[in-house]
């Protein structure tokens, strides 16, 4: 009980912070602030949601805790996205008097989510052990703020992007902690670790459904390139999408395999390999255009960093397929691994040319063709093997 109401004391303390914060915001037309305030007020009601089942005995907990980290994506996010903001919407800078105000009330905001964490240091409980995780999660909101008002206040020319990194990171740590009371919750509450482990079981047994899911981020791929693209005005990255096209319609015969009988797996590991090699292979034309005059169009300084990020995103997501399909010798498997590896051979080029495009002032085109034609030529070695191994295949499973 004594536990309770020093918890419950924090509970109206913080909303008094979190409303001066959003007042200040609305009054000086401060879009930042507005939407940092909204998060912390979703992250103080799932705190407050929290607080009543410390009262609550364990059977409860166990049904009530359930969608908590569920909950905690959405102002999670929020935090990722209003990072993102910084770089296309001009910030508003509030009076000196304001702004001062608002960093200090972000400085005891932070205070008190800290003494909560501490207060609850000894509790043992599911919705107490669910509540440290969300006031540490919430800090993300005080931590943003504070930083970003006095980068700004200092008037440094890497102020945008320094805010923009920093908020991100913020945002990225309560996303994983959202993530991973979700995790918890439906691996009925074991520890991190354990749950880590029975999802990746998990994975092992439905390997199958998880192949198809990448299919769906295939899709995503290309209508966010093909979206960069039209709002870059750049004929180089809607190449970069139609590959992603073409890879995505490799995994999708690569995926069909799975019912198939011997003789048409062989039939469509083939294909996977045609369809890699000529993507490849129109990528290298692509890229030998650029030798004879062409030229690549340059990306101002944020919309090559959100390709460089996007890049790097979709690099991880290739390489982790490749590691789960590592030691199976099925026809499927390789074929899915030949894909993600061409897909992140090609990640190599947009990266390289996304970041020498504001890094370097000179003409990049020479180095950027270079590239394409090395990658791209890589890649559809990696197509041509597929082929001339399913001929090997077929002789191998022929009677």
């Amino acid at each position: 009980m004594r536990l309770f109401k020093k918890m419950w004391i924090f509970n109206w303390i913080y909303p008094l912070l979190i409303g001066t914060i959003l007042v200040l915001g609305f009054l000086n037309n401060a879009w930042f602030e507005i939407i940092c305030a909204v998060c912390a007020a979703l992250f103080w009601l799932i705190q407050l949601r929290l607080t009543i089942l410390l009262k609550k005995g364990k059977d409860i907990q166990n049904k009530q805790c359930k969608p908590i980290g569920f909950f905690m994506l959405p102002p999670s996010a929020g935090i990722i996205a209003v990072g993102v903001l910084l770089i296309f919407w001009p910030f508003s800078v509030m009076p000196v008097p304001m702004t001062y105000g608002t960093v200090g009330i972000s400085v005891v905001l932070f205070a008190c989510l800290l003494i909560q964490m501490i207060i609850l240091t000894k509790d043992v409980s599911l919705a107490g052990r669910f509540l440290r995780m969300t006031l540490g999660a919430a800090m993300s909101v005080p931590l943003s703020i504070a930083l970003t008002l006095i980068l700004y206040m200092a008037k440094t020319d890497e102020a945008v992007t320094l805010s923009c990194m920093s908020v991100g990171i913020f945002g990225a740590a309560a996303l994983l902690i959202s993530v991973n009371i979700a995790m918890v919750s439906l691996c009925e509450y074991k520890s991190t670790r354990d749950s880590i482990k029975t999802i990746s079981a998990l994975i092992k047994h439905r390997k199958l459904v998880f192949t198809r899911i990448t299919i769906l981020k295939d899709a995503f791929l290309v209508v966010s390139k093909t979206s960069i693209s039209v709002i870059s005005l750049s004929f180089f990255m809607f190449a970069n999408a139609l590959y992603s096209a073409g890879m995505g319609v490799a995994r999708f015969y690569a995926v069909r395999m799975h019912n198939q009988d011997r003789a048409q797996q062989v039939k469509s590991y083939r294909f996977v390999g045609i369809i890699i090699s000529s993507a490849s292979i129109c990528y290298v034309i692509y890229s030998v255009r650029l030798f004879g005059g062409g030229k690549t169009k340059p990306y101002s300084m944020y919309i090559a960093l959100v390709i460089a990020l996007y890049t790097f995103v979709e690099f991880g997501i290739n390489i982790c397929d490749a590691f789960r399909l590592r030691k199976s010798k099925a026809l499927e498997a390789k074929a899915l691994r030949a894909i993600s590896l061409s897909s992140t051979l090609l990640c190599f080029v947009l990266t390289q040319t996304a970041i020498m495009s504001f890094a370097s002032e000179c003409n990049n085109s020479f180095a950027n063709a270079l590239a394409g034609v090395m990658f791209g030529g890589l890649a559809a070695l990696v197509g041509l093997y597929i082929i001339v191994d399913s001929f090997f295949q077929k002789k191998v499973s022929a009677p």
